[in-house]
């Protein structure tokens, strides 16, 4: 055991000689150039020795002291600012036994402003000489720390912003064409995640933006390069969305790096998703054509009623009578019309709005049977009018003119050569014994001419002796909703 011992130690031996001869090859750090070195370091360093005096405070530390500089030879209990020399006690006395203390502090200095320092408290001295005393390092880092904290708070503030503002940030690179950094609400308005787009730039590139658009897009790199520096410039364009929907963003974006001669290289961007806004922007353009259609054939409409009401020879009271229930008819159809929004409505709807002004006169004599078929905004003003007109020549003339007529509405939906087609019967029976008329009045040609138009099928008008029987017979996919101008 004792070779063994004997042999590590002269290995050791040589070993320490080899690195003591390593060392004194190296060119010595003179104390002049050290003592130089700390005196313009711009933290605070003070060497205490194990008897708690100082041999040495740098200018920077002379915020900490209570005394005039230099502070050398005086007791820390006498020269370092109270609140700090409570603070570094115990790390002193771990230094003293080889313990390195680390730490950040909020302290006062000796005007009693308060500093955020970051504290280092190392053992002084070498294996050989043993422990000396403890350096003590402050390092002042109260603008760092304002400043990470102001760094957070407007990151916090960001992603506040991001989350109530439905918008993507973005640094276009011309030079590779495509975002290079994203912030914001990536995913909701691009429908990609930031990872995605970077890495699959060349393969996402064509497909962010609707083919349509992507010209435009190009095209504003050459606009943005004209405009003066912070200049925003805006442009509405497509997103293509994974899922092959697309979205309207509006893109404001300023140059935000050039070349020496002018030629941008990147854009700063906010892309703010305004779908919402363009669809309704669209809605509301269909409306308004839609509502210019409809006032038109309604007009058209009250031409027609009033031409065909007031030709004849009628006394005025009975005309105006005549005109007005023709009017109120055809607002009824538009009243139910309105409730779905001018997008259709259900035939039982239509029927009960027709045919509710006459109930008085029908008193349960009108019965009426069918399924619930959806019909198209024109076709169901046209079959309104024309329910309209049957209720009317029933009261004046027909089943419904007695005490003892009925009315019979019956119709189905079913399929024919493959398509949907509607069959809707008007029979009258028990009123007093019908006759062809001898002209054509309003009422038989809207019911023959009209209806038949609008609903692109067929009405047949039977004048059989007992009672009026009106056929109407049309395909539901030609009942189209109101064409816009």
């Amino acid at each position: 055991m004792s070779e063994k011992l004997r042999a590590e130690n002269e290995r050791l031996a040589a070993r320490v000689a080899d690195l003591e001869a390593q060392l004194a090859a190296k060119p010595p750090i003179d104390r002049i150039s050290l003592y130089r070195m700390a005196q313009n370091a711009p933290w605070g360093v003070m060497a205490i020795n194990p008897e708690g005096v100082i041999d040495y405070a740098n200018p920077a530390f002379q915020r900490w002291l209570t005394q005039p500089a230099p502070a050398w030879g005086l007791r820390r209990q006498d020269a370092v600012a109270p609140q700090f020399l409570a603070v570094m006690q115990a790390p002193f006395d771990a230094a003293l036994q080889g313990v390195p203390h680390e730490s950040d502090v909020s302290l006062r200095d000796v005007s009693g402003e308060l500093r955020e320092m970051h504290m280092h408290i190392m053992p002084r001295g070498t294996t050989a000489t043993g422990i000396t005393g403890a350096i003590v390092s402050l390092y002042d880092v109260t603008e760092t720390q304002a400043l990470d904290r102001s760094v957070r708070e407007n990151e916090a503030r960001l992603g506040h912003i991001n989350a109530v503002v439905p918008s993507v940030i973005y640094i276009y690179d011309t030079e590779i064409g495509c975002p290079i950094w994203f912030g914001g609400r990536v995913v909701q308005v691009l429908g990609y995640t930031a990872d995605e787009i970077a890495e699959r730039p060349e393969e996402l590139r064509g497909r962010l933006v609707h083919p349509d658009d992507l010209p435009k897009v190009m095209a504003r790199i050459e606009q943005l390069a004209q405009r003066p520096d912070g200049e925003v410039g805006e442009l509405e364009f497509r997103i293509l969305r994974r899922d092959g929907a697309f979205r309207w963003v509006l893109d404001r974006a300023v140059v935000f790096e050039r070349t020496p001669d002018g030629r941008v290289l990147k854009t700063l961007s906010a892309a703010i998703d305004i779908d919402d806004r363009r669809r309704a922007e669209e809605r509301r353009t269909t409306l308004i054509n839609e509502l210019n259609h409809r006032v038109k054939n309604t007009l058209a409409a009250v031409q027609s009623i009033a031409r065909q009401t007031l030709r004849h020879g009628r006394p005025p009271e009975l005309t105006v009578e005549l005109f007005t229930d023709r009017l109120v008819a055809l607002s009824a159809a538009h009243d139910v019309l309105t409730r779905e929004n001018w997008e259709g409505a259900g035939l039982h709807e239509i029927v009960d709005g027709a045919l509710k002004p006459f109930e008085a006169h029908g008193e349960g004599r009108i019965a009426v049977a069918g399924p619930e078929v959806r019909l198209g905004s024109r076709a169901a003003l046209a079959l309104a009018m024309a329910l309209h007109e049957l209720a009317t020549n029933a009261v004046k003339y027909g089943a419904l003119s007695g005490e003892a007529g009925k009315v019979a509405l019956t119709w189905r939906a079913h399929q024919a050569a493959g398509a949907a087609r509607l069959e809707l019967e008007w029979r009258e029976s028990g009123g007093p014994r019908v006759a062809p008329p001898t002209s054509s009045g309003f009422g038989s040609r809207l019911l023959t001419q009209g209806l038949a138009a609008d609903l692109a099928g067929a009405a047949e008008l039977n004048f059989a002796p007992d009672g009026l029987v009106c056929r109407i017979t049309a395909p539901l996919e030609a009942t189209p909703l109101l064409e816009l101008a």
